[in-house]
């Protein structure tokens, strides 16, 4: 086993290569991967793959050991393993809120260190012959670390535990380094973001609600705007976010940037051969434990993502699940996907669990039966989860005069009205003629 433990950011990833051979004396087809409870609670996603064709394992949820408080995930191989076959693969995860800022409070200008516990063995339920721990840092500052006798080797920003031999399922020995992240941790509490279609205009309407919060080191003392000033002009390393960008569709047009005041003019748009970037400095800089709420949307002709496949008779989405934010983690995401009204028939695809799917109606201006709303909701969300989702519905031509109608039948309808009420008589007897 050679187990990788990725610190340089504040996502802590970890990449596990295994060399297994069945042992049994009949044939298997299927790994038990084991998280402790209290990593699990933070897992954003696992994936597993054979190392010789590349090829993705199906992973899913098992069994829960509440005596020993692990996890258990079930790895169906794509084949079965004869009694003394081997078969080489690596699981990869990825945890959020997994690092503490130690100390919690720094000066302005300080830096900033963490502190992470884990444990120097890899999480296996089977007997280890041989394995290897190996942890990068994003930098040679380490303040201090668990050094166990004769296993352990400093080499600048990488620590390597092991070789350890012939370890017990579930081995646990605790793994401690200090060391020193000189970046922004930021966390987006709550993303909602509206999509919404129109065939009668052929556009797609997008935008986004942030709740953002920087979970760094808190500031020690009060903010000093001297200090804030000598460090952008010095262009001092600091951990503190003075302006974020993001990626957009090339098409997109009629873009904004507001938050709850208003629109905030600190931004810049420019447009590039196959993206238009968003650049944007929120009110104020972000400290740790300092929180920012704002919103951006932009308007992208709806055939840049909406396709007809005329085989089937639907209309296909394929949109990713979030858009980029870099360096950012969110703890929850929520995807509202307005349909046309008239849609019919919906399948929604995605290429990974998510915690809730919900299906409503959605009404606004003009709608008579209310549009197709489809909601998506998923916990613990890293920038690895961009990915397509797809969303097909049937939407008939027909369905394109639904809105026309409406709007000429109130107009006839307020006509008749109009010419009823002109012919009606609110007097009390009979109306003498004028002579």
């Amino acid at each position: 086993m050679h187990r990788t433990i990725d610190l340089t950011s504040s996502i802590v990833r970890e990449t596990t290569s295994f060399a297994a051979q069945n042992i049994y004396n009949e044939s298997i087809g299927e790994y038990y991967y084991p998280i402790p409870k209290e990593w699990d609670e933070h897992l954003s996603f696992i994936e597993v793959k054979e190392r010789k064709t590349e090829q993705y394992f199906e992973v899913e949820k098992a069994d829960f050991n509440s005596l020993n408080q692990i996890q258990y995930y079930k790895i169906s191989f794509n084949r079965r393993l004869d009694p003394e076959d081997k078969i080489k693969f690596t699981v990869t995860t990825a945890f959020t809120h997994m690092l503490t800022p130690y100390p919690k409070e720094i000066a302005q200008t300080g830096r900033q260190n963490m502190l992470f516990r884990g444990n120097q063995y890899g999480n296996s339920a089977y007997y280890t012959a041989q394995q290897k721990t190996v942890v990068k840092l994003p930098s040679v500052v380490i303040i201090s670390y668990s050094q166990p006798t004769g296993f352990i080797t400093n080499n600048r920003n990488m620590l390597e535990y092991g070789l350890f031999d012939g370890k017990e399922p579930n081995s646990y020995e605790e793994l401690k380094i200090h060391y020193e992240l000189q970046q922004s941790i930021l966390t987006v509490k709550g993303l909602r973001r509206d999509l919404e279609i129109s065939h009668w205009g052929g556009n797609l309407a997008i935008e986004e609600h942030f709740n953002l919060t920087q979970e760094g080191a808190r500031l020690k003392d009060n903010f000093s705007r001297l200090e804030y000033h000598k460090n952008v002009y010095a262009r001092q390393s600091s951990i503190m976010t003075r302006e974020l960008s993001l990626s957009l569709p090339v098409h997109a047009s009629n873009v904004y940037y507001r938050d709850e005041i208003g629109n905030v003019s600190t931004s810049h748009l420019r447009y590039e051969q196959d993206k238009a970037v968003l650049e944007f400095k929120p009110r104020y800089p972000l400290f740790g434990g300092w929180n920012y709420t704002w919103y951006y949307g932009y308007n992208v002709p709806a055939g840049d993502f909406v396709r007809y496949h005329s085989e089937s008779g639907r209309y296909i989405l394929n949109i990713p699940f979030i858009n980029v934010l870099p360096r950012v983690t969110y703890d929850k995401v929520q995807v509202r996907i307005i349909l046309p009204e008239g849609a019919s028939n919906v399948k929604v695809e995605t290429p990974f669990p998510v915690d809730k799917e919900s299906h409503a109606v959605h009404k606004t201006y003009l709608d008579t039966i209310g549009r197709y709303l489809i909601v998506l909701d998923k916990f613990n969300v890293l920038n690895d989860h961009a990915k397509n989702i797809q969303v097909s519905y049937t939407y008939s031509s027909f369905e394109l005069l639904r809105k026309p109608l409406a709007v000429s039948t109130c107009i006839l309808g307020a006509f008749l009205l109009s010419m009823i009420y002109s012919r009606m008589e609110f007097g009390i007897g009979k109306s003498e003629k004028k002579s």
